[in-house]
């Protein structure tokens, strides 16, 4: 079986990604922080017989990127970038491939599908981190001799993530004491992709070896402020809502290329998973 190497064991994506192929593939979790580049090189020369490597790591939460740079940048730049060229030191005979994750957050907003050509001007730290991660692979990917994709997944709901995305922010704030709520910023589309589709997206990449970037995303838009009156209409004990109705541009996103590639999309009903 292949072996797939990953980091970020406390990662909702990585659980669900795990859950869904633990039958398929053989996991080895990098449990440490992947700052420390002695542990991580220790680690690789003990599991040589890795196929493949996921990093999953990450700080995702702009907040906190904002809150502590120095920290988001090494953890979300280069510290990949040193595991990247840790692999590539080290002989590691059937090692072909290292699967990075990225963000729409790249993305310059618009009110215009996104591809992968499309104009990238992140407009928060989180972004940027990964925008530099972005441009550092797809500068030197033949600079190393297993192939690199990145996946540029969009928004999702995770009901193993209980903060730090949108959707469990808002459930957080509509199972308050609060009787009446205040929304601002949700006058804009954003593009929500399914866990299981996210997950068959990665299985192909890393299956095809794909690489250079890659979106993940359903291609469809869905208004943020739809989803708080639709969260809201399912509670028993309904909010009084206000909306700060200004307008904001979108991130939605283009999935063609990877769809040439063979992904297909099966939940294209995003609502349903919120049922």
């Amino acid at each position: 079986m292949i072996r797939i190497g990953y980091s970020g064991k406390k990662s909702g994506l990585a659980k669900s990604f795990i859950n869904q192929y633990k039958r398929k593939f053989i996991f080895k979790c990098y449990k440490e922080d992947i700052s420390d580049k002695k542990k991580f090189k220790n680690w690789i020369r003990k599991n040589k017989d890795l196929n493949i490597f996921i990093n999953f790591a990450a700080i995702t939460s702009p907040h906190k990127c904002d809150m502590n740079k120095k920290k988001s940048f090494n953890t979300n730049y280069i510290s990949v970038i040193n595991m990247l060229k840790i692999i590539n030191q080290n002989d590691i005979k059937n090692f072909k491939y290292f699967l990075c994750l990225s963000t729409s957050h790249v993305f310059k907003k618009s009110n215009n599908k996104l591809n992968e050509k499309s104009k990238k001007v992140p407009s928060n730290f989180y972004g940027y981190t990964k925008k530099l991660l972005e441009n550092y692979v797809l500068k030197n990917q033949n600079k190393f001799y297993y192939n690199i994709g990145i996946a540029r997944v969009f928004n999702f709901y995770n009901k193993l993530s209980n903060k730090n995305f949108f959707i469990n922010d808002v459930l957080k704030k509509l199972n308050s004491n609060k009787k009446k709520l205040y929304f601002e910023n949700v006058n804009t589309f954003r593009d929500f992709v399914s866990m299981s589709d996210i997950n068959s997206a990665l299985y192909l990449m890393i299956n095809l070896k794909l690489i250079n970037d890659f979106n993940i995303c359903s291609g469809k838009k869905i208004k943020l402020k739809d989803i708080i009156i639709y969260l809201n209409k399912m509670k028993q004990d309904k909010k009084d809502i206000i909306f700060n109705e200004k307008a904001s541009k979108s991130l939605v996103g283009s999935n063609i290329k990877l769809k040439k590639k063979g992904w297909k999309i099966k939940n294209k009903n995003f609502f349903n998973q919120l049922s």
